[in-house]
This record gives C-alpha cells, sequence and structure tokens, in this order.
C-alpha cells in the first residue's frame, strides 16, 4: 500500500508539470518552465522509486 502512495503522489506531480508546461509553452515565464520540468522530473523519479 506504501509503494502505491508513492506512485499517486509521482503521478500527480508528473500530471501538474506537463500542465504547467502546456500552459507555459508560450514565454511566460522561464522560471515557471524550469518548476514544471522539475515536477515532471520528481515525478518519474517517485514513479520508479519502487
Amino acid at each position: 500500500m506504501c509503494c502505491e502512495k508513492w506512485k499517486l503522489i509521482g503521478l500527480c506531480a508528473l500530471a501538474l508539470g506537463a500542465a504547467i508546461v502546456i500552459v507555459a509553452i508560450f514565454p511566460v515565464s522561464f522560471v515557471m518552465i524550469l518548476a514544471a520540468l522539475l515536477l515532471i522530473c520528481c515525478g518519474t523519479a517517485l514513479i520508479k522509486r519502487r
């Protein structure tokens, strides 16, 4: 059960990061794009963690 909790959190972070990237395609802010990429990386790391 603990393993599925981390996968769910990772999936949420991945989805949130992907949504921010889609919204930030137009040059709104470079920091926003960096935050989105960080969320995507953290999401994939949490999914692959176990």
